[in-house]
């Protein structure tokens, strides 16, 4: 977790200018607590500078949100329409963020065993998803979200999505935001076998299969 700097800086000023307690009256706990503040700012000062490196050595990130209207959907809320959020919200999912830039977006379908249903990807080519990470080596296409529509229903149209770049600002705080969610997903995992999100380790990363492994799924 991270902490305010503003915060702990003050702390520590008031501790050492006598603010609270004087050089000459400190108890054991009092020093205690002051060494603690200090092991806290260098953490908070040392998990700024790794930030502030894999800011740098990053590509842009940006954000796909979508809106797919379609008579095909299996059930019909929303008036017909999946769509998503930039913070999720019920009924709609959460945008989903891509290491840049943002090539291609298009809508695949797979086979699937049902007669009537038929499976529907959006992916975007991109260098990967933040979830998953680093950014890979190459571009690839991963998928950003799926849909079932009936057998033979319109594949939608990729303009049907709206890929924003993050300022400069927005990509610090996505990935403090991503570190903190990795920290509690490998606890889970670590502690409960699955993925704090509910789903078994095997689907965690599914929001960002790429095409190959989607369509072998």
């Amino acid at each position: 977790m991270l902490f305010k700097t503003s915060q702990i800086a003050i702390s520590l000023a008031l501790l050492f200018s006598g603010g609270i307690i004087s050089c000459q009256s400190k108890t054991p706990e009092q020093i205690a607590r002051v060494t603690e503040l200090e092991l806290i700012a260098a953490k908070q000062k040392a998990e700024a500078t790794e930030i502030k490196e894999f800011v740098d050595s990053t590509p842009d990130l940006y954000k796909v949100n979508w809106k797919v209207c379609s008579d095909g959907f299996l059930d019909q809320d929303n008036n017909g329409c999946k769509e998503s959020r930039d913070v999720r919200s019920i009924g709609f999912s959460e945008a989903v963020l891509v290491w840049g830039p943002v090539q291609e977006v298009k809508f695949v379908t797979k086979r699937h065993f049902s007669p009537n249903m038929q499976n529907v990807g959006l992916f975007v080519k991109s260098k990967g998803c933040l979830l998953l990470g680093k950014p890979e080596g190459g571009e690839q296409f991963y998928k950003i979200h799926e849909f079932s529509l009936k057998k033979g229903s319109t594949l939608p149209n990729p303009d049907s999505t709206k890929i924003d770049k993050l300022s400069p600002e927005d990509k610090v705080q996505a990935i403090r935001v991503a570190i903190d969610n990795a920290e509690t997903e490998i606890a889970s995992l670590n502690n409960f076998g699955v993925s704090s999100t509910g789903f078994m380790p095997t689907a965690a990363k599914q929001p960002c299969l790429t095409l190959e492994k989607w369509k072998k799924q």
